[in-house]
């Protein structure tokens, strides 16, 4: 697999099986509740009670049905919310195609119509780590606290120009079409798998079905991220925002609590760097290193991500 062809496809979808059927079933039952925003809807499902609300931010390519293993674990001391995004699962998509401007104005207004009251704590894996920044970039207020499992940083993602690899962030207005065209002749099929395959298998057989099914109409209507050259421009302007604020001086979250969540497997030097570049975003953060995990440790080890939420909302009780 040649490298600078997939660094940045290896981000969005991190574990894709190498073949199977792509079938879809038919729809299975949403798991959640189905919220109109205005002429489309979004899923969302919540579980348990208290506050803060915890709210989770699925990776490229995952859905909330993923993370059933830590709201059962931790919806017996907080409400715990996790949502997918317009496109993902029984979402509905919008007119446009999703860039991260419109995922955070989707969220917000999700949040308004469930009546979900923040600020939250928000929960993160992957990708979804930049949606989260984002928001929080965004609406500040509304975000108490935060759990990145095993997350994107701002220049983790990158296509490639002319031959050379370079985070999007970095990339100028003018260069990237040229990128984008070049990032997407080079992808390959994408492919479905089995639903029980590693480490989904770990899901209960049912929910291993339905998220076989997302995954597979995923593949059908969306594809790889992004999916045009107007939502990799947004990505564009969010990721040099989010660098931006990243080095803008020490800790630029201030105290907000924050636990930094890293994978032990198939990790390396530079990944690591930049997990502890996201723990140093606030003067709290904390990076634990997930043993026995890969990037999935949401399935791997949801226990580690259930304490990382106790923790991150005890800091927030104790602030307030």
């Amino acid at each position: 697999m040649k490298l600078s062809c997939f660094l940045f496809t290896a981000i969005i979808f991190p574990l894709l099986p190498p073949s199977g059927a792509q079938t879809a079933p038919h729809d299975p039952t949403p798991t959640g509740r189905m919220i109109d925003l205005g002429g489309r809807r979004l899923h969302l499902n919540c579980a348990g009670t208290g506050s803060p609300t915890v709210l989770i931010e699925s990776g490229g390519g995952s859905f909330a049905v993923e993370w059933t293993l830590v709201q059962q674990a931790v919806a017996s001391r907080h409400r715990i919310c996790a949502y997918d995004r317009a496109g993902y699962a029984w979402s509905e998509r919008g007119a446009v195609d999703e860039g991260i401007e419109q995922t955070v104005d989707d969220l917000h207004l999700l949040l308004q119509k469930a009546r979900i009251r923040t600020p939250l704590v928000i929960v993160c894996q992957s990708l979804g780590c930049i949606y989260a920044r984002a928001y929080q970039r965004r609406f500040p207020e509304q975000v108490a606290g935060f759990v990145f499992v095993d997350g994107s940083h701002d220049e983790g993602i990158s296509l490639v120009l002319h031959g050379t690899r370079t985070p999007i962030g970095l990339l100028s207005r003018e260069d990237l079409p040229q990128a984008y065209e070049e990032y997407r002749s080079s992808l390959p099929a994408l492919k479905a798998g089995a639903a029980s395959d590693a480490p989904f298998d770990r899901l209960p057989p049912s929910l291993q079905t339905t998220r076989h099914w997302a995954f597979v109409k995923m593949v059908d209507q969306i594809g790889w991220l992004p999916n045009s050259l107007a939502a990799a421009e947004s990505w564009r302007e969010e990721f040099v925002a989010l660098r931006s604020q990243r080095l803008s001086g020490s800790h630029p979250l201030g105290a907000l609590p924050l636990i930094v969540l890293e994978r032990s497997k198939n990790s390396d030097p530079a990944w690591h760097t930049q997990q502890v570049q996201l723990a140093a975003l606030s003067s709290t953060g904390q990076l634990t290193r997930a043993e026995g995990s890969g990037h999935m440790i949401h399935l791997e080890r949801p226990d580690l991500v259930a304490d990382a939420i106790y923790r991150v909302v005890s800091q927030i009780r104790e602030k307030y």
